[in-house]
């Protein structure tokens, strides 16, 4: 909200002094940006209604024009579709690219090794992005979520939707919402080969351990340890998928 606020100040005292602009633009961005990630944390589905116009203009605080021009955006996108008595999320693209991935499947299975060889370019690819942000980054939602995980591997539960949690919240935390999309395409795709990979209780405990040294790494900007952690942290899995191709 602030750095919309900001942005809304310098876009206005251009306008004042009669400067070339160029920032109306880059301000519809944001205000598109913010839409998407408020979308994707409420977990809105295909049919629900969205916030109105004015519900907009008063929580972004930008202009009528911004947030029309932004809506014209992400409904030619196929996010949000605007219809008499509201806005609506929409069918998103990522539900025909899964189609598109399904079949795929169906028809061809998948290399797993491959899988796996991406989703490591993906998770290396992350830590990049957070550690070389110029903003503070807030670890605390990361260490929330690894708390789920160690009290899950305490009780004996299925540790997989917290373990995968972590991860969604590592990428997500990016802020970038292509590689978001990308991530969240390969982990559909990787979820459809029903791989059950058996953890004990002492390796779930060191995947906890993983999880701290990596919000350690990312807070102290430590890209080297960050990605060599993450790269020990994936290993069980990349051993595994290569004990399968050779038998």
């Amino acid at each position: 909200m602030y750095i919309i606020l900001l942005w809304y100040t310098i876009h206005n005292s251009l306008l004042q002094r009669g400067d070339p602009i160029v920032q109306k633009e880059s301000l519809v961005d944001i205000v598109v940006t913010r839409i998407k990630n408020h979308i994707a944390e409420s977990e809105l589905r295909p049919g629900d209604k969205y916030l109105s116009e004015r519900e907009l203009i008063d929580e972004l605080q930008v202009s009528r024009t911004v947030v029309r021009e932004a809506l014209i955006s992400l409904q030619s996108i196929g996010l949000l579709a605007i219809r008499r008595g509201g806005i609506y999320i929409e069918d998103q693209n990522l539900d025909i690219i899964k189609e598109i991935l399904q079949h795929h499947y169906d028809t061809h299975g998948a290399k797993l090794k491959e899988l796996v060889e991406v989703r490591k370019i993906i998770e290396l690819g992350a830590l990049r992005l957070l550690i070389e942000k110029a903003e503070d980054i807030d670890t605390g939602k990361l260490h929330e979520i690894n708390q789920t995980y160690y009290e899950a591997i305490l009780n004996k539960k299925d540790t997989r939707k917290a373990d995968e949690a972590f991860h969604r919240e590592l990428i997500k935390a990016t802020g970038n919402d292509t590689f978001y999309t990308f991530s969240s395409i390969i982990n559909h795709y990787f979820s459809m080969t029903k791989i059950d990979l058996t953890q004990t209780q002492s390796t779930l405990f060191k995947s906890h351990k993983e999880h701290e040294m990596l919000i350690d790494m990312i807070a102290t900007r430590n890209l080297a340890k960050a990605q060599y952690t993450m790269g020990i942290h994936l290993l069980p899995i990349t051993t595994y998928i290569n004990q399968l191709e050779e038998l």
